[in-house]
């Protein structure tokens, strides 16, 4: 990647706006009663519950075209070098993932 551009810090912000939102809506819904439960009659979804992902994942859509809109910039390298160098960036370079 040493002939790239490093990610702006706009493009940095906006993967770690995104990188919040979307640990925010998971940690939510691994807090919901499981499925198996919900279907068996053994527990429900509440309505403040279902108003809190729905608020969260709002959010995550928000950061998201935020993010796409910042994804690349002049000297990125192309799609595939673009999103590793900005989540390295934004991750402080935690190891890569597919999300």
């Amino acid at each position: 990647m040493a002939d790239t551009t490093p990610p702006p810090p706009e493009a940095i912000a906006a993967q770690q706006a995104f990188d919040r939102t979307d640990a925010e809506c998971q940690r939510i819904a691994d807090a919901l009663p499981s499925s198996v439960a919900v279907a068996a009659g053994e527990a429900e979804i509440s309505d403040e519950q279902r108003a809190e992902l729905q608020e969260a994942r709002r959010a995550r859509m928000e950061a998201l075209w935020v993010l796409l809109a910042a994804k690349r910039w002049d000297g990125d390298g192309g799609p595939r070098a673009a999103e590793a160098a900005l989540r390295e960036a934004a991750r402080g370079g935690a190891p890569q993932d597919a999300v």
